[in-house]
């Protein structure tokens, strides 16, 4: 049988917490603590773009490391901008998903990873 908890009007209690990490700017006002202008983001990201452009009109499927592999630096602010990446230029309609596959960077020890390949246009 279930029980069934009578609610009262008595607040919960708080439970305390460690806080995990501290938001950036919160209480810092410097400059580029939250990834601001100067950090080297739009350089990197129009040269990633242009890197997907001259890879997907190849024609032939390709990884995120391949842009590695071209010449294209490591985003300057999270490795997660190489998502953001190919996610707008999915929704652009650049590139489209064609699979998934073991990646060749080093340092994922063959994690899967999104292959794409241009749009046909």
């Amino acid at each position: 049988m279930r029980t069934r908890f009578r609610r009262t009007g008595a607040p919960k209690p708080q439970i305390p917490t460690l806080p995990l990490f501290e938001l950036p700017g919160a209480d810092d006002a410097s400059p580029g603590a939250c990834g601001e202008a100067g950090d080297g983001h739009e350089e990197w990201w129009a040269t990633a773009v242009a890197g997907v452009h001259r890879l997907a009109a190849t024609g032939m499927a390709f990884q995120a490391y391949d842009l590695r592999m071209a010449g294209v630096p490591e985003p300057p602010r999270s490795a997660a901008q190489w998502g953001a990446l190919f996610a707008s230029l999915a929704r652009e309609g650049v590139i489209v998903p064609v699979g998934y596959g073991p990646s060749p960077r080093p340092t994922t020890r063959s994690s899967a990873a999104r292959i794409w390949r241009g749009a046909a246009r």
